[in-house]
């Protein structure tokens, strides 16, 4: 119980003050990492429900780390929550706005960011060996990636194929690509009933394959790999096993994903019959967010 008292008034003390700055950073998360496995524990007496008392307002909807752990739509790092990571928001109430900064600042945020940059060079890769370009998009979020891209490219020949079982999702994100919709579509269904009509030249999933087990991972892989052209590729993103935001997401956001390793996710492609000449492992600057790369096949 001396963990969590001490605990307890370190995390009332940053609470009162306003919440954490970036001299706080390691000394916060390294107190979260202490926590996370006392909480786990079924015979412990304190609850994660019980901590998150500690923060009061800081974890109220107005933050971005209350936003995230009400889960408003139904899941952990759904579209709204997305958008705001990627526009880099701040609560402008001072009393609440370093716990805002607080959640920009961790790797798990920044790998946020920067797997929309690593599609953007996906796409510029692909656009420039093919014209007209065919993309599919599995879970869309809100549509950013795409806006994005799109704004620089007004005149590419490249058609993206979203896929989202939220509609408030697509309808966030069909708003959004309104200037682009003659060559973005969107689909409203279950991605784990969807079966691709057509062929691609590069498949996208950046934020689904971790929150599948083994089982769903490989089931999802076979359904998608004959949707690919012998010369596409299929790219899918999974948090790696070395998260240093793994305590703050689970224990403070309620934010759950499968992290797996390199060698995992490559024997993940071997079981569906991949070779090993077809994988590669990518990650974003972070070396948060690892990428499975899938080269078609050309038999």
């Amino acid at each position: 119980m001396q963990l969590v008292t001490h605990t307890k008034s370190y995390i009332e003390a940053l609470v009162a003050r306003g919440g954490p700055s970036e001299a706080d950073d390691a000394g916060f998360n390294a107190c979260l990492e202490r926590l996370r496995p006392f909480v786990s524990d079924m015979r412990s007496s304190i609850s994660k429900q019980e901590v998150r008392t500690w923060f009061g307002e800081a974890l109220s909807e107005t933050t971005l780390q209350g936003l995230s752990l009400r889960k408003q739509h139904g899941y952990p790092a759904d579209y709204e929550v997305l958008d705001l990571i990627y526009t880099m928001y701040v609560n402008p109430d001072e009393t609440l706005s370093n716990w805002d900064r607080f959640y920009q600042r961790q790797p798990a945020a920044k790998a946020v960011r920067n797997r929309k940059d690593y599609f953007h060079c996906l796409l510029d890769h692909h656009w420039e060996r093919r014209r007209p370009l065919h993309v599919l998009k599995l879970t869309d979020g809100p549509g950013r990636c795409s806006f994005e891209w799109f704004g620089r490219n007004q005149d590419a020949e490249v058609y993206v194929d979203c896929v989202d079982f939220d509609p408030e999702a697509m309808a966030y994100a069909e708003t959004l690509n309104r200037p682009f919709l003659d060559r973005i579509t969107f689909t409203q269904a279950k991605v784990l009933r969807f079966q691709p009509k057509k062929h691609y030249d590069l498949i996208w999933a950046p934020g689904l394959f971790d929150s599948f087990n083994d089982g769903l991972f490989v089931t999802m892989l076979m359904r998608l790999l004959p949707a690919l052209r012998p010369d596409g590729e299929l790219v899918l993103g999974n948090f790696s096993d070395h998260d240093p935001s793994q305590a703050y997401m689970e224990l403070l956001n309620d934010w759950r994903v499968y992290h797996r390793s390199p060698e995992q996710l490559r024997q993940l492609a071997n079981d569906v019959g991949v070779d090993d000449r077809r994988i590669r492992i990518g990650s974003e600057p972070e070396g948060l967010d690892l990428f499975l790369h899938v080269a078609g096949s050309p038999g």
